[in-house]
């Protein structure tokens, strides 16, 4: 970042809103990069890798959102909405030291690559079995029928959620994400937000409670049993996370499967890698997470007037990190925009990076890669339907909206 000029920040993250920006952000982020080469001052951006890597390592910065996402409500406002705040506070990715080292060791452990491992055959029953109910379809929306559902229903056996909660499941973390993705949510937003919050920690309270007395082994269990010692997780310490793990433990992994999708049936070439060659699997998420992240920025706040690469940021003042676009940096990536699921070497910033590198990447990666091969090979060669294909108005969480294919060789059903 160059320490004058005029500051495009807002100015770009409006034009990502924007439809064009949140159908294809690529061309934009190539544009800043060509600007910036001919002297642009790209203000509080970051679009490097390089620098990437450096400001998410950065302890000194802050990840508190929640002020940030706050600040556009009246004091007045915002002390309506108990517990709204107080329970977004105590989600770890937006807390700093020395809460977030005890938050994130009390969490960790259910998340290691062995205890991934453990539940991959649960993955895969779950994938299967929707796919099953896919089989006769000649018609599907794999965003609706399988994307969204399938995390839906791993994390939520992990958390101990009911099968028949499923759909509340996903309107509670759904609520989170737009609360969050509009930048500014005004007050009707957030008492709306509220209202869902309230529902889902009664909930989860329940369930808690049930664990207290009958642990069972899952997540939920183990969060629980972390309030026992001293410095354990509090009341809304556990409610706030495993909200929390709903909401990131669904989106994110829905959104990347969608994304994932997306990106193999424009390419069928590496598509058809993928059937013929399944052990190329590793690589292929890789290239997924890289080529179109379904988490596109980040931010760190600055809590005393600093420099951050060579720029002056006052106190409270946000410095952005473009994933996306660190992504496809050419410098780390050669031929950042072509999606090759052989590229070697590959290492995307899509779970960050540093202290609050995301919590559930092994399993993240472990629905992409059982998920995405099994609907490769369940569901044979399918035509995306371009024209049909919208997305989400957020920047937080990148996908479509639905994304409708169609499958060759299958009859429509009459009347379809």
């Amino acid at each position: 970042m160059a320490s004058s000029g005029s500051d495009p920040t807002g100015t770009v993250l409006a034009e990502l809103l924007s439809p064009a920006g949140l159908a294809d952000p690529y061309p934009v982020y190539r544009r800043l990069r060509e600007e910036r080469a001919r002297g642009l001052d790209l203000g509080r951006l970051v679009i490097d890798h390089a620098q990437a890597l450096a400001v998410l390592a950065d302890r000194t910065l802050s990840s508190d959102r929640v002020t940030t996402t706050l600040k556009p409500l009246a004091a007045a406002e915002r002390g309506s909405l108990d517990p709204l705040e107080r329970t977004l506070r105590a989600i770890v990715a937006f807390t700093d030291p020395p809460d977030h080292g005890r938050l994130r060791r009390l969490l960790q452990g259910a998340f290691t690559p062995a205890v991934v491992r453990e539940n991959e055959p649960a993955i895969r029953r779950l994938a299967e079995g929707l796919l099953d109910d896919l089989a006769g379809s000649a018609e599907v929306d794999l965003q609706r029928d399988f994307s969204y559902r399938l995390p839906a229903l791993v994390v939520g056996s992990l958390l101990g959620v009911e099968p028949a909660r499923e759909r509340d499941f996903a309107r509670w973390a759904r609520q989170i994400v737009v609360f969050f993705g509009t930048g500014r949510p005004d007050l009707a937003l957030a008492q709306e937000t509220r209202e869902q919050l309230v529902e889902a920690r009664a909930y989860l309270g329940k369930l808690a409670e049930r664990r207290r007395h009958h642990p069972t082994g899952d997540l939920l269990s183990a969060m629980v049993g972390s309030q026992e010692p001293e410095g354990g997780l509090t009341e809304d310490e556990l409610l706030a996370n495993a909200l929390f793990l709903m909401t990131a433990g669904h989106e994110t992994v829905a959104n990347q499967i969608t994304n994932g999708l997306v990106s193999l049936l424009r390419h069928p070439d590496q598509a058809e890698l993928l059937r013929r060659d399944p052990a190329l699997i590793d690589g292929a998420v890789e290239e997924i997470l890289r080529f179109d992240s379904a988490i596109q920025l980040t931010a760190r706040l600055a809590e005393r007037d600093r420099l951050v690469l060579g720029r002056r940021l006052a106190k409270g003042e946000a410095v952005v990190v473009l994933l996306g676009a660190a992504n496809r940096d050419p410098a780390r990536f050669p031929e950042p925009d072509r999606f090759d699921i052989r590229r070697a070497g590959n290492r995307p910033l899509s779970f960050a990076f540093g202290a609050h590198y995301c919590l559930g990447a092994a399993l993240a990666r472990a629905e992409l890669r059982i998920g995405i091969p099994l609907v490769l090979e369940r569901l044979g060669a399918l035509d995306l339907q371009e024209s049909e294909l919208t997305y989400q108005p957020t920047l937080d969480f990148r996908g479509p909206t639905s994304l409708r294919v169609r499958r060759a060789g299958v009859p429509f059903a009459a009347g379809s």
